[in-house]
């Protein structure tokens, strides 16, 4: 008896298509915005008569010169410093109070919730400008102008709404009977939300607090008026070095590189983090 052995074949997989003009777009706009920045931060190893010479020095003998001066000279450290703390500081508060308020506008029903949402949210929308002058102002009654404590309570509220905005979606996403099976079991609903929301949460609440701190280590205009001497962070410091006449390019380009590298390091450091938080695939409803 003759068996015959069928042999059945898989469909073959179709062709992958190669979106070859997308990347060749991406990298034509990574290098158009890479490129400036590269150039200045070249500019910052160089001495000041490569710097300021007429044509462009590819090729050139790396030098210290300019870090030396900001450091030793103009004590750019201490700003550093002072946008180190401010920072960290008004990050970590305005994430904690936004937090609960985020938690209350998702969890909670109460009349005018609605409204509260949309006030938290057009609070981000006003321009810092059109509230400088009273801000500066109040600051100057209560002894807060030049200081770090102004600084991080103005930064915290400022913060606030972009928190709240943004995690009071999070937290909707997340079932509310996790949170009432754990109270069940006898916890409080601050002990079910550390053991149960928090853990789930906590990949948005890094991402939050990354932009929180991008945002409060970038301000510029607030960090300008209400600073002088003793407060000053790096965005007003460096704008010195880029006003007059004879801007010392290589100087410049020295504090371009103060400013930016602590801030790319933590953002390559949390990149990961970063991207779990936008893109966290929480149990839905």
């Amino acid at each position: 008896m003759t068996s015959l052995n069928t042999r059945i074949e898989s469909p073959a997989a179709p062709p992958t298509e190669r979106n070859w003009w997308a990347y060749i777009i991406i990298g034509l706009v990574c290098l158009i915005n890479f490129v400036p920045y590269m150039w200045m931060v070249m500019t910052g190893f160089m001495d000041g008569a490569s710097a300021s010479s007429s044509s462009p020095n590819w090729i050139f003998t790396p030098s210290l010169e300019a870090f030396r001066y900001l450091i030793f000279e103009k004590g750019i450290l201490k700003n550093f410093f002072n946008s180190v703390v401010v920072s960290l500081a008004s990050t970590f508060f305005s994430v904690t109070i936004g937090m609960f308020c985020a938690y209350a506008l998702a969890r909670y029903e109460f009349t005018g919730r609605d409204d509260v949402s949309f006030w938290v949210l057009t609070n981000r929308m006003m321009p810092p400008v059109a509230v400088l002058i009273p801000i500066f102002v109040t600051f100057q009654t209560v002894g807060l102008l030049d200081t770090l404590l102004g600084l991080i309570v103005l930064y915290t509220a400022m913060q606030l709404p972009f928190v709240v905005w943004m995690l009071t979606g999070y937290f909707r996403d997340i079932p509310k009977r996790y949170e009432e099976s754990a109270m069940v079991d006898g916890d409080t609903w601050f002990a079910a939300f550390r053991k149960v929301t928090l853990p789930l949460m906590m990949p948005s609440i890094t991402a939050t607090a990354i932009f929180v701190m991008i945002l409060s280590w970038n301000e510029f205009a607030f960090a300008t008026f209400l600073t002088s001497t003793s407060a000053k962070t790096m965005p007003p410091a460096i704008m010195a070095y880029s006003i007059g006449a004879d801007i010392a390019w290589n100087v410049l380009g020295a504090a371009v590189v103060l400013i930016t590298a602590p801030l790319i390091l933590f953002v390559l450091i949390m990149q990961r983090q970063l991207i779990n938080g936008l893109s966290q695939g929480v149990v839905r409803k």
